[in-house]
């Protein structure tokens, strides 16, 4: 037994459900790199805590600088985490946001041993304070694009599964 089917409605219904698939999509771009906030505190934290280890503290004040900072980085993931208003299971985390977070970190590392090795053989005054800007920086200039690249698979896996 055949239906007979409506061009126009079975257009319109495809449309609705298309929309807010689009939508989903375009929050999680606007989540992923529309909010520059979460990257310039992260950066700032990261130039307080690089600037303020240089200081030659003792023992107790090093792991308690290490304890605020890490303490620091784990309430900001968690305030812009529940400020997401779209959650994705796996769609929002695909190999690229591995290789961008694994990017990341070893840009950072590399940054921050690079510049306090030259800091130290060049004996430069205020080294520490030279380290966390130079270290603050690579990391502000990397996250924007890195976080770009990361998230265009999301459109085109959604062109791509629409007619």
């Amino acid at each position: 037994m055949t239906t007979p089917v409506d061009a126009e409605r079975a257009w319109q219904d495809l449309q609705r459900i298309r929309v807010p698939q689009e939508r989903v999509y375009d929050e999680v771009e606007r989540c992923a790199h529309g909010d520059r906030r979460s990257t310039y505190v992260t950066a700032a934290l990261m130039w307080l805590f690089l600037a303020s280890y240089g200081l030659k503290l003792p023992r107790w004040g090093s792991i308690l600088l290490v304890a605020v900072y890490v303490g620091a980085l784990v309430a900001l993931a968690v305030v812009y985490s529940r400020r997401t208003r779209v959650r994705l299971h796996r769609s929002r985390y695909t190999w690229r946001s591995f290789a961008t977070f694994l990017a990341g970190g070893v840009l950072s590392g590399g940054t921050i041993v690079l510049t306090g090795f030259l800091t130290e053989w060049l004996a430069l005054p205020y080294g520490s304070v030279i380290q966390a800007t130079v270290s603050a920086g690579a990391f502000v200039l990397f996250v924007g694009p890195a976080n770009r690249w990361a998230i265009s698979p999301l459109r085109n896996r959604a062109a791509a599964t629409t007619p």
